[in-house]
């Protein structure tokens, strides 16, 4: 494996696991006893059981395109710099567009569609920060 290739796969991997953690932190901790208590809008535990492996494509595809486009982006400014700026607009194009169309689609509650937003950019940055750092590390 090259060290290009080898860069370039340590940045999937550092964008997944900021990914997924931020997925626990968000959905199990925080939205945890809120989703309960919407229970009508989700699948079945036997469903989702059943389909568990899904979110973790989900963000392995993320975390790959994140890590597709990053470098495409680069003004050299600073490491930190540009994995905010790279985070905070993927998280606004992601995040933005979808919590309006859910808004206008669906009856979920304000409070619940505000933290998707939040936590989802904030989710997003943090992943274009840990993919700036690596990229930095291993060029």
């Amino acid at each position: 494996m090259t060290k290009k290739n080898q860069s370039f796969w340590l940045m999937v991997l550092a964008g997944f696991v900021v990914l997924v953690a931020g997925d626990i932190l968000i959905h199990r901790i925080w939205l945890g006893e809120i989703y309960k208590q919407y229970a009508g809008f989700w699948r079945s535990a036997e469903e989702m059981k059943a389909n568990a492996w899904i979110p973790f494509l989900a963000e392995l595809c993320l975390a790959y395109l994140l890590a597709v486009v990053y470098p495409k982006g680069l003004e050299g400014k600073s490491t930190a710099g540009e994995g905010l700026r790279f985070g905070i607009l993927m998280g606004l194009l992601l995040y933005l567009p979808s919590i309006l169309m859910k808004r206008y689609l669906y009856p979920y509650p304000t409070y619940l569609l505000g933290v998707w937003f939040l936590g989802g950019v904030l989710e997003i940055t943090l992943a274009g920060v840990a993919i700036a750092l690596t990229y930095q590390r291993t060029k």
